[in-house]
């Protein structure tokens, strides 16, 4: 599933490209992916790109008409979605694309072999109705500082890793960046959040904006279908110092990484390291 990374990935990759332009066609190949596919090609046509933001794993895209009323689409790439731009002529579609945005002579494609994505026209902002009004804070959100990080901690007993997953403290938090996060920060994923100390609970946001940070500059993680605007993998599982390294030395005490399930999930740790 594309997580936060490679969805940061994606809006650097399109917005140079298409903000600030006009949808001049629209083509949809299928009337349903998670959800039933409005008539876009009525809608999107005429508007102009003003901005394309990203929050948490939602891609925010606002239009303007001409008559100056504002429009937004939010897309979701659900678990095997990407985007990528072609310059026209693009190549022929195939089985899995699912829709072209036309802005001009760039085309941007919508690719899902699993059509759990989702592409909503809006005439309100989302970010001021459900689901966005529900997510956490970004993770490099000012406002989330290692106090109130702690703070809200305190407040759940579950474990670390299901807390981080969950996205209701700090979005971002894939599973492949939980497992790196957590052990970058020497915390043990089953320790339940309200016995991490403030000092543990500062180092771990840092860990957490860091794996992110890192995992963006490699272009996000590639282990099924994402890839990035031009075609690209990202090359951050590559990078990894835990997961998907069961078995082997643990970069650190050179003693075996460890794999167990939580909440149906593989977390990888290292059982000497990790407290």
């Amino acid at each position: 599933m594309p997580e936060l990374p490679e969805v940061e990935v994606t809006r650097r990759g399109l917005a140079p490209a298409i903000v600030g332009r006009s949808v001049t066609a629209v083509n949809v190949r299928t009337p349903k992916l998670r959800e039933p596919l409005q008539d876009l090609a009525a809608l999107l046509p005429g508007l102009t790109l003003e901005h394309l933001e990203r929050r948490a794993k939602y891609l925010i895209w606002t239009f303007r008409s001409a008559a100056g009323e504002k429009r937004w689409l939010l897309t979701h790439m659900g678990m095997s979605g990407s985007w990528r731009i072609w310059s026209l002529p693009a190549p022929s579609a195939h089985k899995h694309d699912h829709a072209d945005i036309v802005f001009g002579d760039v085309l941007v494609r919508y690719t899902d072999p699993r059509r759990f994505g989702s592409i909503l026209f809006m005439t309100t902002d989302p970010r001021k109705s459900l689901p966005l009004t529900k997510l956490g804070c970004e993770p490099w959100d000012p406002t989330l500082t290692a106090d109130r990080f702690y703070t809200e901690l305190q407040k759940t007993h579950r474990s670390i890793k299901e807390v981080l997953l969950s996205g209701k403290i700090v979005v971002g938090c894939g599973n492949i960046y939980c497992s790196e996060a957590l052990f970058a920060a020497g915390i043990r994923p089953t320790r339940p959040a309200d016995a991490i100390s403030k000092a543990r609970a500062g180092r771990l946001l840092e860990s957490v904006r860091k794996t992110l940070e890192s995992a963006i500059a490699a272009g996000g993680s590639t282990l099924h279908d994402f890839h990035g605007v031009s075609g690209e993998t990202g090359w951050f599982p590559l990078a990894c110092a835990v997961y998907g390294r069961e078995g082997k030395p643990c970069p650190i005490c050179g003693r075996p990484i460890a794999r167990i399930e939580q909440g149906g999930r593989s977390t990888f740790w290292c059982p000497h390291c990790q407290h």
